[in-house]
């Protein structure tokens, strides 16, 4: 059967024709490309960071060491006075359940007054101003809290203190006012007053010779029982 021409017109008229292709981008092409990568490269090194690390390479944490500052009014507790060797040997003290009797060496340019009777013992030992007492009467007795020690009760406070090393104990002479010092004896529980020889006390003017202040620390080291 033949077709006319108009009818072929139509025909060929309705045959879709091939669409122009559109060209492809090859800008866009190449940056999703590249997202690709820096997102694989992003979620690689977030993964290798969050490694928990084995027990062995874990670090340990740093110690850091703090040095107390020590208090200004606290003094050496190591004696750095030399007992007194050459001088007048006095006896004294009485044997009881508190105190036993001693023996003191005194330097040279001291006064020495023993006083004894049956409710007390006491020397006293003067030079100008400066006194020590070893007193051995009833009165009372307690712990000797230094700088940095926890308070006690009954306790005798002191502000600052020097050590004494005697011939069978260790001393500390404390004070609170530079003026007035009283000597603590180390026991079992710590530093006490009396000690074992009585009360000893001294007292100075001020302000006090330190090299007077020696001798005094030196005639409380010679002390024997």
């Amino acid at each position: 059967m033949e077709v006319d021409k108009d009818t072929q017109q139509v025909i060929t008229q309705n045959i879709p024709h091939d669409l122009p292709k559109k060209p492809v981008n090859m800008w866009m092409v190449i940056s999703v490309i590249l997202l690709v990568i820096l997102v694989g490269l992003g979620a690689y090194e977030l993964g290798k960071s969050q490694t928990i690390s084995p027990k062995g390479a874990m670090p340990h944490p740093s110690v850091m060491q703090v040095s107390a500052s020590p208090t200004v009014a606290q003094q050496s507790p190591t004696a750095t006075v030399a007992p007194v060797s050459t001088g007048k040997k006095v006896s004294a003290g009485i044997k009881n359940q508190f105190f036993s009797p001693y023996t003191i060496t005194v330097p040279s340019g001291w006064v020495d007054v023993h006083t004894t009777n049956t409710a007390n013992d006491t020397l006293t030992i003067t030079k100008g101003q400066y006194t020590v007492t070893i007193s051995q009467a009833a009165g009372g007795a307690g712990g000797c809290d230094f700088p940095g020690d926890t308070p006690e009760p009954m306790a005798q406070v002191f502000t600052s203190f020097a050590g004494i090393t005697g011939t069978y104990a260790q001393f500390r002479r404390g004070t609170a006012d530079n003026l007035t010092y009283t000597v603590c004896e180390q026991k079992s529980g710590g530093f006490a007053f009396p000690t074992s020889v009585g009360y000893i006390t001294y007292k100075l003017p001020a302000p006090a010779d330190k090299t007077i202040l020696s001798e005094m620390d030196g005639m409380v080291a010679s002390l024997t029982k």
